[in-house]
């Protein structure tokens, strides 16, 4: 390398040295300013959508906190419900057994309980079958009363070894011989099926015409017939028509009667198995 170079070199390297040992503050100062003021608006972009960010991200973990806890709550609020549907079914229940140990202490003649175990759609307002037989009692028989604490319901059918069925006095084929307890008109209870799934009712038919009874009469058996002991509250009377309606122009009179015990739900029931003082 020839000794000009090696001098034009030395002479730079010299200026710049000088250049920086008196400029560099100056410089630096007027690159940090350019700097900042270039970088400080992306700085605060930056910021705001870091900042925007952590807020999503903090609103997502707590969505998913409020989301479980919803979760939470609604399987608490079924759970409650249950429970309260469960409490209720017992509450009712007791009372239906207490209403049903309250009637047998009162009543001086032998009593079967049963319960309710089939029940055919076809016909309704018909038959029950009940879980008792002539295995469960040997004094049990056809056409047997059977009541609930409300009234009569039926008489026994078919008996069987466990079971038995039960003919609904809202069965046309099921008679009871009655009175009403206002008047003391006499007559013979009917069933009547009722029309478009409407409630059972029975009618009151072959009352002499000259026999007055009104609507809200309770009716109440006779005894006659050998079935049904006397006294035994059936229903009430709902309707009574005039004797010039169309329905009592013949020899004899008609109403209608709302049976007493609630034939639509029928779970627990009483069958008389004699009128024996011991109970059952």
């Amino acid at each position: 390398m020839s000794r000009a170079w090696v001098f034009l070199g030395s002479g730079l390297a010299l200026v710049a040295a000088v250049t920086v040992l008196f400029f560099a503050p100056i410089t630096t100062r007027w690159t940090e300013r350019v700097t900042i003021e270039t970088i400080s608006p992306v700085a605060r972009a930056w910021g705001g959508a870091k900042a925007k960010w952590d807020d999503f991200r903090q609103s997502l973990r707590q969505f998913d906190v409020l989301e479980e806890e919803n979760r939470n709550l609604r399987a608490e609020n079924v759970r409650l419900q249950t429970e309260i549907r469960q409490l209720d079914y017992l509450r009712n229940e007791n009372e239906r057994f207490r209403e049903m140990l309250a009637f047998r202490d009162q009543q001086s003649f032998r009593l079967l309980a049963c319960r309710v175990i089939e029940r055919d759609t076809s016909n309704w307002w018909n038959s029950v079958l009940v879980d008792r037989g002539w295995s469960d009692d040997p004094h049990l028989a056809p056409d047997q009363p059977v009541v609930t604490p409300r009234g009569v319901v039926g008489k026994t059918g078919t008996v069987g070894r466990s079971t038995t069925r039960v003919m609904l006095i809202s069965d046309e084929n099921c008679k009871v011989s009655v009175l009403t307890e206002g008047a003391g008109a006499r007559g013979i209870l009917l069933g009547d099926t009722p029309v478009n799934g409407g409630s059972p009712l029975c009618r009151l038919t072959f009352v002499t015409r000259e026999a007055k009874f009104g609507v809200g009469e309770r009716v109440l058996t006779t005894g006659l017939g050998g079935t049904f002991p006397p006294n035994l509250l059936v229903g009430t009377v709902t309707e009574a028509p005039a004797l010039t309606s169309e329905k009592n122009s013949g020899l004899y009179r008609e109403g209608q009667v709302a049976p007493a015990s609630d034939l639509n739900d029928l779970r627990e029931m009483f069958i008389l198995t004699g009128a024996s003082g011991a109970k059952k």
